[in-house]
Formats: C-alpha cells, structure tokens, sequence
C-alpha cells in the first residue's frame, strides 16, 4: 500500500512495481482519517482508535511532521514476508518493495 500526496511520484512508483512485478496500491489520504487519531491525553495519537485503517493512519500521523511537500508512505508490513513460494520470490523475507523503489529511481534519473 502506498500513500502518496503527489501523482507524479506515485505515477513514477507505480511503473516501477510493474517493471519489478511488484503489485503496489494507492491509498487515500482523506482529511477524515485524521480524525481517529485524535488524543484525550496528547496533541496526536500515534495508533488509530479503530481497528481499521492502519496503513491510512500511519500516513496521517506521518503527514504531522512532514514538512515536504510530496512525500510517499509505502506501507510494506503486509508484504515483506512470503508464505509460500512465488514465481520469482521463494518463500521467506522478501525484500519488497525494493525492487519497485529501485526501478522507480530508474526512471526518474532517465527523466533528467
């Protein structure tokens, strides 16, 4: 899952899991999302209050500090681990998305 607040990187992103065989997915960043991570006992909780949600509001709670303005939060938990084999991924760590990145930096240097 990714997050993204610019197209163009996401674009670039993108392009690069195709290359790579890397499925990646653009999440939303709705302004509601920031909502659940609102706090009785600090200025911003750093967990969701709900039990869904949590590549979204890891995003929010990054967009907090971030004071650039296109940035990107690839959410790799769910998919660093390889249950059972692949096609071009034996089971075990994967090493995702390291190809994508790589491949997106690819393009973008062609790009200059």
């Amino acid at each position: 899952a990714v997050v993204s607040t610019q197209s163009t990187g996401w674009n670039t992103l993108e392009k690069g899991g195709f290359i790579s065989g890397d499925r990646l997915w653009r999440m939303p960043l709705f302004k509601e999302y920031g909502d659940l991570l609102k706090s009785a006992t600090a200025d911003i909780n750093n967990i969701s209050s709900a039990p869904y949600g949590g590549s979204i509001t890891a995003a929010k709670f990054l967009q907090n500090f971030v004071e650039c303005k296109s940035w990107a939060h690839l959410d790799i938990a769910g998919v660093m681990d390889n249950t059972s084999s692949m096609s071009y991924l034996p089971k075990g760590m994967s090493g995702r998305p390291t190809r994508s990145i790589i491949e997106a930096l690819r393009l973008m240097s062609l790009e200059k």
